[in-house]
């Protein structure tokens, strides 16, 4: 750099008292040009470092670019993950070379929509054009998968995502996006939904075995009751079958809707056998007497529906939720009530009357009549009709007994096939 003492001595060996002005002139001039000359090299040089210094820092930037696009080509080409981006204006579709092994094509081949969707699976072709025409509309439809159908005839599933790329003004103007084959993942989602069915339904097998197992027992101890005074044996099978049919007739004609549901119909076939449980607890004296009750021996008989009650509300203590111990209470306590409030235990009337334990009243009744007792004869069925139709309204919840008539040869088919 130039300092104050250069010119100071180049004027004193000039000896400016005896140098002409011309001549100190051009002394001056050959200075100056000196003096630009070396703040000229100096600044050239302080440039030349500097550009140096920039040309590494930007060769180094760029052998990390390079090794990050390796990097991200590695990766997408691991998770079989293929780039593309389409621009709306021109139509141009452009993808990364793992498209190619995506969707398995030559990359000799130029990208094109067609022959992209020319690889969709003919049942997703439908729904793969919709988003296609979406994209060509500028809209976003977002992601999608579905399912490509190889050459070979291999079924490939693929993942499709979408972003759009904005003008300043915020007008979409392409899209970019990815395309992931995800079959492996597919497939082991299936396998995963195959085996949470398969455990699913070994589950439900293993609860119904149980279920089943505690019916059984709990119908062995009714049928061991039962018998004490049934000479067939088979009254609760009966019973049973005619409750769930008049339940189906209820569900069938759109009667009590609210109440008479599936579960209805299937609960209550389920339950009607404890109507008589709690006989258990009536001696043998009166439950086996041949010949007519006193008044006081019926009031005995008449504790059966209570014991029964009792029974199973002590069972449904354990198990709170279970319709099936509440219909049983229902049907033990209120199957000896009457339409015209004059049954037992709780002289209940009409509607006030559960429906379960009004079903089972007309069925307990029609199967009584057709069966031998200790104490009767069996009914033929024209008579058991006669009865039943008189005691309509009065005994019976009258709709029920129109159900009935309709269908009283059912009732006579099941008694004679189960009796």
């Amino acid at each position: 750099m130039f300092h104050p003492n250069d010119l100071k001595n180049v004027l004193e060996a000039a000896n400016i008292d005896t140098c002409s002005d011309q001549y100190l002139f051009m002394l001056l001039e050959s200075f100056a040009d000196t003096v630009n000359g070396g703040i000229q090299s100096e600044l050239i040089s302080d440039l030349m470092d500097r550009y140096l210094i920039l040309s590494r820092q930007v060769e180094e930037k760029n052998r990390q670019l390079i090794r990050s696009d390796e990097i991200r080509q590695e990766a997408q080409r691991i998770a079989m993950m293929g780039n593309w981006e389409y621009d709306i204006a021109s139509g141009v579709l452009n993808w990364s070379e793992t498209m190619y092994d995506v969707l398995e094509l030559d990359p000799a081949n130029k990208p094109s929509v067609d022959t992209w969707f020319a690889l969709a699976h003919p049942d997703d072709r439908e729904t793969v054009q919709k988003v296609i025409e979406e994209i060509l509309s500028g809209h976003e439809p977002g992601e999608q998968r579905y399912r490509l159908l190889m050459r070979d005839g291999r079924i490939k599933w693929v993942h499709i995502w979408r972003k759009p790329r904005l003008d300043s003004l915020g007008k979409i103007i392409a899209f970019v996006g990815t395309v992931q084959d995800i079959t492996a993942n597919k497939n082991n989602e299936e396998k995963l939904q195959t085996y949470n069915n398969d455990l699913e339904k070994l589950v439900e097998q293993k609860v119904q075995e149980i279920v089943s197992s505690r019916m059984e027992t709990i119908f062995a101890l009714v049928k061991l009751a039962e018998s004490r005074d049934d000479d067939t044996g088979n009254h609760i099978e009966r019973t049973s079958v005619y409750c769930k049919f008049l339940a189906e007739k209820l569900r069938e004609y759109g009667l009590h809707p609210q109440t008479v549901t599936e579960e209805f119909i299937e609960t209550i076939s389920l339950a009607s056998p404890l109507h008589d449980i709690g006989k258990v607890g009536i001696p043998d004296a009166i439950l086996l007497k041949p010949g007519p009750l006193t008044p006081e021996e019926f009031e005995v008989m008449k504790t059966h529906v209570i014991i029964g009650y009792n029974t199973l509300a002590g069972l449904q203590k354990h198990y709170p939720a279970n319709k099936f111990f509440s219909f049983g209470m229902d049907i033990a306590r209120y199957h000896h009530e009457r339409w015209d409030g004059a049954g037992y235990m709780d002289g209940l009337r009409a509607e006030q009357i559960p429906l379960s334990a009004r079903i089972m009243a007309l069925a307990d009744v029609y199967d009584a009549l057709r069966s031998r007792r200790i104490y009767k004869e069996p009914y033929p069925h024209e008579k058991t009709l006669e009865i039943i139709r008189r005691g309509r309204a009065t005994h019976f919840d009258p709709m029920l007994v129109d159900l009935f008539l309709q269908n009283h040869e059912h009732f006579r088919e099941i008694y004679d096939r189960l009796a």
